[in-house]
């Protein structure tokens, strides 16, 4: 069952910790959960890390496919 991570999070707030805050429960189960299941503490921060990079890649390839669209100016088909 997947629980709702609820925010609460004013514009002007410090959003990165309040977002741990969010997540710092669930977080506390996916770790018990592995270790229960015999992974080591390393081996848990390790996959967690690969795991954060492949988020963090699969969400910067649409918003810098973006940018470069942004910056796209098409050349003139004229001579000068």
């Amino acid at each position: 069952m997947v629980k709702t991570i609820e925010t609460n999070v004013d514009a002007g707030a410090e959003r990165g910790f309040e977002c741990q805050l969010a997540m710092s429960d669930q977080f506390r189960l996916l770790t018990e959960f592995a270790e229960r299941a015999g992974w080591s503490w390393d081996e848990i921060a390790i996959a967690l890390l690969e795991l954060t990079d492949d988020y963090v890649s699969a969400m910067r390839t649409p918003l810098e496919a973006a940018v470069e669209r942004a910056k796209f100016v098409p050349k003139s088909n004229t001579r000068h």
